[in-house]
């Protein structure tokens, strides 16, 4: 005769079902009343300026969505206003309740209760069947089928590889598990069935945030994105400051390497030809979570920082050095019109760098509508070499100026001449 305890645990295991798994045709149906096509619209004209989707969560009356989907409420709120319509043509005028800017979330609410919310829950296994729902291209509201690839290491963990197409128009739509349950919110797309989800998680933090610490109706939203985005890089470049750095070889350099799990790095050296001047080698690093800010910004949060050395036995001494003036490039490459950032306000000084002289400039600008976000450039030449030359750059975009310039000094530290 079994043991009753082990009796027992068969008897359950007998019995007890798993959740079943619904399907995108179950979760099309039981969600196209909670999933909306998200619109900016122009009080003037009344026609849309752009779309989005969004979904109904918190207590009926609130609907979540992407940032950049709203995006032109910021800008400029006495022209546009947003609303929500509904698979069977409801619409009706939402308000902005919160805003997570660096995770591109946006929390709106309606003057009533417009529906059931849907119930959210944590990321289910790699590998697992996810479906996201949303109104593609202002066709109407359709469901993409993918599977959960996992939350990507190259961001600060807000963003869900997604095996499926997430195409214009989804954005901020409601990502589920099997069981129905949201899992996270349709953000961006690469492409060729390679998409990206905010997780879940980060939602529910808005929301319970925006029931602590409403907006007022009177707050300068831009001021509030600066404040979000200047808070969020600070605590980057604190992450990367208490770091441990790897080190990377460099021809007569041992430099940073992968300084932060958000880091790529790849060599981008030139090729030998058959008549070789002289040599380049380099290597080019590069963060990935970067943060949308507006339509003539685009993205912030850059940073990228390039290594690159050059030597010849060909060329004489003024050959080289023009040739070394020529790859030592003192600007970050963008189109930006000057009402959108400041000109460039550059020092230039000589330093020491392990032993060495390097000749250093330190640029910055600002972004006119975003007080306290900056653009700040940084290089450092090598001089004092007939027919070696070496340079680092260093980018960053849409911080606090005066939090980058420890950053700088690490790297200067950390970069060690080998005789």
């Amino acid at each position: 005769m079994l043991p009753r305890i082990l009796a027992a645990g068969l008897l359950f295991a007998l019995t007890a079902q798993p959740a079943t798994a619904l399907g995108s045709k179950k979760i099309y149906e039981l969600n196209q009343e909670r999933v909306f096509q998200i619109r900016v619209l122009n009080r003037e004209t009344g026609e849309k300026s752009s779309i989005g989707s969004g979904f109904i969560v918190g207590d009926g009356s609130q609907v979540a969505t992407n940032y950049h989907v709203i995006g032109q409420i910021i800008q400029e709120p006495e022209l546009f206003y947003i609303s929500y319509t509904s698979s069977d043509g409801g619409e009706g005028e939402l308000e902005l309740l919160g805003l997570d800017v660096a995770r591109d979330l946006a929390l709106l609410g309606a003057s009533e209760v417009i529906g059931t919310a849907t119930k959210m829950s944590d990321l289910p296994p790699r590998g697992a069947p996810i479906y996201a729902m949303g109104n593609p291209l202002d066709l109407g509201l359709s469901i993409a089928v993918g599977t959960n690839g996992g939350i990507l290491n190259q961001t600060d963990d807000s963003r869900i590889l997604f095996s499926g197409s997430l195409n214009p128009g989804m954005s901020g739509g409601p990502t589920f598990n099997e069981n129905g349950e949201v899992i996270g919110i349709n953000v961006a797309t690469a492409r060729n069935d390679i998409s990206f989800i905010v997780p879940s998680r980060f939602l529910r933090e808005l929301i319970e945030r925006a029931v602590r610490q409403p907006l007022d109706s009177d707050i300068d939203l831009k001021a509030e994105v600066s404040k979000q985005l200047l808070a969020y890089e600070s605590g980057y470049i604190d992450q990367l400051l208490e770091a441990d750095w790897p080190s990377v070889d460099l021809r007569k350099f041992r430099l940073p390497g992968v300084i932060s799990p958000t880091v790529r790095c790849w060599d981008n050296s030139a090729k030998l030809g058959a008549i070789v001047l002289y040599k380049r080698y380099q290597i080019r690093c590069a963060n990935k979570n970067h943060v949308y800010l507006d339509d003539a910004n685009k993205f912030v949060g850059k940073l990228v920082y390039d290594y690159f050395w050059i030597e010849t036995e060909e060329l004489n001494p003024i050959q080289f050095y023009n040739l070394y003036e020529k790859f030592n490039k003192d600007q970050i490459e963008s189109k930006l019109d000057r009402d959108v950032v400041s000109n460039y306000n550059c020092k230039t000084w000589f330093i020491k760098v392990s032993s060495q002289e390097m000749k250093s400039n330190l640029c910055r600008r600002e972004y006119v509508e975003y007080e306290g976000m900056s653009d700040v450039l940084f290089t450092a030449a090598l001089t004092g070499h007939a027919r070696q030359g070496f340079f680092i750059t260093l980018i960053m975009t849409g911080v606090d100026f005066k939090s980058t310039l420890p950053l700088i000094q690490k790297f200067l530290e950390h970069a060690e001449w080998k005789p």
